[in-house]
């Protein structure tokens, strides 16, 4: 995978965690930049998906292909899940659903780059 590309992913989300998780604390429902956030950090696992996925076009292929794939999808799913769920009901909690999702996209991308480096040799 593009370590580089995962890097910004896993950044994104930990900073959108954070912003989320301070909304949460202070008892506030998500704000602009909290959706925004949201928002840009699909927009990265959307990019890092279509790199995988050209990649894989290309000719690189992890070993454990129906699992990363799994983790592929998955992993698209993840923030837009978040996001309408925080929007039908917008209170403090809703931050704290939209930071889980964050750190759940951090989780699968983290593994999705540890199935494909297993599988590559490196």
């Amino acid at each position: 995978m593009n370590e580089v590309l995962l890097a910004v992913v896993v950044g994104a989300g930990l900073v959108l965690a954070v912003l989320a998780g301070l909304a949460a604390g202070l008892g506030k429902a998500p704000g602009r930049l909290v959706v925004a956030g949201a928002a840009f950090l699909e927009l990265l696992v959307i990019v890092l998906c279509g790199w995988s996925v050209v990649a894989m076009i290309r000719g690189e292929r992890p070993g454990e292909f129906l699992t990363f794939i799994l983790y592929l999808v998955g992993v698209l799913v993840v923030m837009p899940i978040a996001i309408v769920w925080a929007a039908a009901e917008p209170t403090r909690w809703s931050n704290v659903v939209i930071a889980v999702g964050a750190l759940t996209v951090m989780a699968m991308a983290a593994r999705m780059d540890q199935i494909w480096k297993v599988t590559a040799g490196g």
